[in-house]
């Protein structure tokens, strides 16, 4: 299948401008993670690598649950080797945390004057309403594992089409006030950024706690933590350097890992 020009021309962009070296393009794809994850059973294959799909059917979001994409998303997987900036696995629920840093630096470039943060651990929202789903998996059947992150933007897909409960917690770009935001110029600076921020990570191991704070949508927030033994409730406090979710109840400075999290405000 021949591809559209636009298309060739922005697969040699993105591998001529950022650490991508190689891109595959569909016009419709079920799930860009669950691709990326059988390209790394394959022996002889570039990476880091670039999945990028036009529309995705099938796509999966953190907790099995469903991601919700139409017509002018921006959806992909990027199929990396973190080892390769020195990142052992034991770092790697760093890289979801700082690949949520990355998108919001590049898409504040693209609605200026909107209040763009990220919620923990990655989900990115443009004022008070999701713009960004982030799933980081492992690849299991490699050994020593790669890592897929599979990136969702609404970007040109207009929530005014959306289901109405999602309309009341979801938003694209064209609805923050962006204008003429073409999906190539969005994932070149966002794999930008990510490039930035990876190379940060690892060489400021320590800089993570810092680096998030002004991002950070649920600091100094009343939250709710459910995890699959506990629910816990009380103030945010960001996060700590290894990543973790600082909660104050009663006095009591808490670290959390995992769970689902919303704010009570």
């Amino acid at each position: 299948m021949s591809l559209p020009p636009e298309i060739i021309d922005a697969m040699l962009r993105i591998e001529s401008q950022t650490v991508i070296r190689e891109v595959e393009w569909f016009a419709e794809l079920g799930s860009t993670n669950d691709y990326a994850l059988s390209l790394a059973a394959l022996s002889d294959i570039k990476i880091p690598r670039l999945i990028w799909t036009e529309r995705q059917t099938a796509g999966r979001g953190r907790g099995g649950h469903a991601w919700w994409s139409a017509s002018g998303a921006l959806t992909f997987s990027l199929l990396v080797d973190p080892q390769s900036w020195g990142l052992s696995p034991v770092q790697w629920p760093k890289i979801s945390l700082i690949s949520g840093i990355a998108i919001a630096t590049a898409l504040n470039q693209h609605v200026p004057g909107q209040i763009v943060r990220v919620k923990w651990p990655n989900d990115v929202y443009v004022n008070d309403r999701k713009v960004c789903g982030i799933l980081t998996e492992p690849t299991p059947q490699r050994q020593p594992p790669w890592l897929v992150i599979g990136i969702g933007v609404n970007v040109n897909n207009s929530f005014a089409t959306a289901p109405p409960k999602l309309r009341q917690t979801a938003t694209a770009l064209c609805d923050e006030g962006a204008r003429d935001c073409h999906a190539v110029d969005v994932l070149l600076s966002v794999l930008s950024a990510w490039e930035q921020q990876i190379q940060i990570l690892a060489a400021e191991p320590t800089s993570l706690q810092a680096t998030w704070q002004p991002w950070c949508w649920l600091r100094e927030h009343r939250v709710r933590l459910t995890t699959a033994t506990d629910v816990i409730e009380g103030q945010c406090r960001g996060i700590d350097d290894a990543g973790a979710l600082l909660i104050e109840s009663a006095r009591k400075l808490t670290r959390h890992y995992a769970g689902t999290v919303r704010r009570l405000d």
